[in-house]
């Protein structure tokens, strides 16, 4: 498969939410459309950094990373927010270059932590991360939804 790895630009919001559905289903999770397509920040002017993998057709994977600070290390590492391949890229060496494609880009920013997570269930990632030398700290993950404030 022929494919190359860039830097998504604001016309490439449709595939990217296209790509963050089909990431919410496979960890069994359900995304909504709702506003979301307005919610995505224009790219040039986010904190976020998305890689996305380009076959001559369409986009079939993507990587989103953030630049944040850890105040137990008084550094800053970054945070690898997603790492989505499509079922028919996977096992192919695609997330070993885009990991390899994040320390480049971490290189360049000066950062020498890359963190992140994955479910439990995902047994085969868990296992890549393991292979690239990753070290699992364990912890549990919390969501906090906040209400809206009346007015």
């Amino acid at each position: 498969m022929k494919y190359h790895i860039r830097s998504a630009n604001n016309k490439d919001q449709e595939s990217i939410l296209n790509l963050m559905k089909a990431h919410a289903e496979f960890e069994g999770h359900t995304f909504k459309f709702t506003e979301k397509n307005t919610q995505l920040p224009p790219l040039n002017k986010s904190p976020i950094q998305i890689f996305l993998v380009e076959s001559p057709k369409r986009i079939v994977g993507y990587m989103s990373v953030v630049k944040q600070f850890s105040t137990w290390d008084m550094d800053w590492y970054l945070y690898l927010d997603c790492l989505y391949l499509t079922k028919e890229t996977r096992g192919l060496g695609i997330g070993k270059q885009l990991m390899q494609q994040l320390t480049v880009y971490a290189q360049q920013q000066k950062i020498k932590t890359i963190q992140w997570q994955t479910p439990k269930s995902n047994l085969s990632a868990i296992a890549f991360y393991k292979k690239l030398g990753a070290v699992n700290k364990e912890k549990h993950r919390f969501f906090w939804e906040i209400p809206k404030l009346s007015k």
